[in-house]
């Protein structure tokens, strides 16, 4: 690390931090087990001005499921269960809305986000508690809340499940879809396989091990710790950054999105899955960090794992995003590479910004990702066109504006432009694909959800 690219990296860290409004922030570049950079920016607690530092404790989100994945691995090690398990007998309440589909249904397909389900609320509902204590909580959430659906745990999420009316997006392994349903039901398989709850496994056989002693799933015992960051949000339109107390639980359901931990322990998690360490568990890591699926809008997932080509370099790792929460970390295992950003406030791009620190450090030259090239001219839009929505409480209407397709979030509205008659690219480099079903457009796959055409 030179002393200029370090003030390169200072000066676009800076800029990122005073653009985005970034409260505090936690960034850490290991290479070959050591420290090469760090930067910590802003404060844990705006109004004290307390400074962050690599102890600091964030909330994590959907890194969790990178450490759920993990602990599967884990157990599988231990000969207590295997990824090809069925899911029908370690769960022999839930029902499923396809028999022939759930006879074929196995752990890996719940890991990997190829279960079939679609987007679902129950995961929402068991969050909807915190949310309707939290002052902030229906501004935040985006949308009224009600409490009629409540839920706290893994079996109530299995009651829900049984309850609610929905068609599978496909066969087990068809179609990749984001589920944090999905992952609530390994808590149950975890803690069925292990004898204990899964807050206390993870402590017992990961935690202890590796010595992560900022690291905790409840937030009682975050509250009690110093060095804890505040959470903050943006304002309207993001005007501004205020500060808002208030953590949101998913009731007892740790596996999708609970993990609370400092930039140094993520360190340690994201050093061991690079190091594919200890030796008990190297397999499993190996199936973890590989892909299983490849997303037809970019990109491959492993187990609890994206994995993505940066410059010729093939990264893995993971992201976060809820209430006061943006948090990544990315492996470059060919250049013996580990980062972590973790920051106290909700839709920051923090995946963009890691991603650009890695790129300066490995002297990758910032490129467009759109190309007029590509670009495919007469393409009927016609049945593209319509309302996208899903359970989870997405809704998004796609038009057609003299041949480009406009995709309506309500804060912004992003024009896209035929690869071909199902993939599209906006010219920041963000794909779509749309599918067919018997000729027609059935869904879309934004990000890594897949979004449903309204009839």
């Amino acid at each position: 690390m030179t002393k200029t690219m370090k003030e390169q990296l200072d000066e676009r860290i800076d800029d990122y931090c005073r653009e985005l409004k970034i409260p505090g922030m936690a960034l850490m570049v290991y290479q070959d087990g050591k420290s090469i950079y760090e930067n910590y920016s802003g404060f844990r607690n705006v109004r004290e001005n307390s400074p962050v530092n690599k102890d600091t404790v964030f909330g994590l989100a959907s890194i969790t499921k990178p450490l759920t994945a993990c602990t599967v691995m884990k157990l599988t090690s231990e000969g207590k269960i295997c990824v090809t398990d069925k899911v029908k007998d370690w769960l022999p309440d839930l029902q499923w809305p396809d028999q022939a589909a759930f006879e074929t249904l196995t752990i890996k397909h719940l890991m990997s986000h190829t279960s079939g389900l679609p987007g679902l609320p129950a995961i929402h509902n068991a969050r909807l508690r915190s949310i309707m204590s939290d002052p902030d909580g229906e501004f935040l959430f985006g949308r009224p809340v009600t409490g009629a659906s409540l839920i706290d745990t893994v079996d109530e999420l299995i009651e829900q499940l049984n309850t609610l009316e929905f068609e599978l997006l496909g066969a087990p392994g068809e179609v990749f879809n984001y589920s944090n349903e999905g992952y609530g039901l390994l808590q149950k398989i975890i803690e069925n396989a292990a004898g204990k709850s899964f807050p206390d496994y993870v402590h017992d056989n990961i935690f202890i091990p590796l010595k992560m002693d900022r690291s905790s799933f409840l937030t009682s015992s975050v509250q009690e710790k110093e060095n804890t960051a505040e959470l903050y949000a943006y304002e309207e339109d993001k005007k501004g950054v205020f500060h808002s107390p208030e953590w949101w639980d998913v009731g007892e359901i740790y596996t999708n999105g609970s993990w609370k931990a400092s930039a140094r322990d993520v360190m340690t998690f994201a050093e061991m899955l690079r190091l594919n360490e200890p030796d008990s568990v190297s397999e499993g890591i190996r199936q973890m960090t590989s892909s299983f699926t490849s997303l037809p809008n970019g990109g491959d997932y492993g187990f609890g794992i994206e994995i993505n080509d940066t410059g010729g370099y093939k990264r893995f790792g993971h992201g976060g995003s809820i209430k006061g929460v943006s948090s990544n970390f990315q492996v470059i295992r060919d250049e013996k590479i580990s980062a972590v950003l973790l920051i106290n406030m909700a839709d920051v791009p923090a995946e963009k910004i890691l991603v650009n620190v890695l790129n300066i450090i490995l002297g990758i030259s910032e490129t467009s990702p759109f190309s007029d090239d590509g670009i495919k001219n007469n393409v009927d839009l016609s049945d593209l066109t319509g309302i996208y929505h899903s359970d989870e409480g997405y809704r998004v209407p796609v038009l057609s504006d003299d041949g480009v397709l406009m995709l309506d979030r309500g804060a912004e509205v992003t024009a896209f432009y035929p690869l071909s008659e199902q993939d599209f690219v906006s010219k920041a480099g963000e794909r779509i694909y749309f599918r067919r079903k018997d000729s027609k457009v059935v869904s879309v796959l934004l990000g890594k959800r897949v979004l449903v055409k309204q009839k």
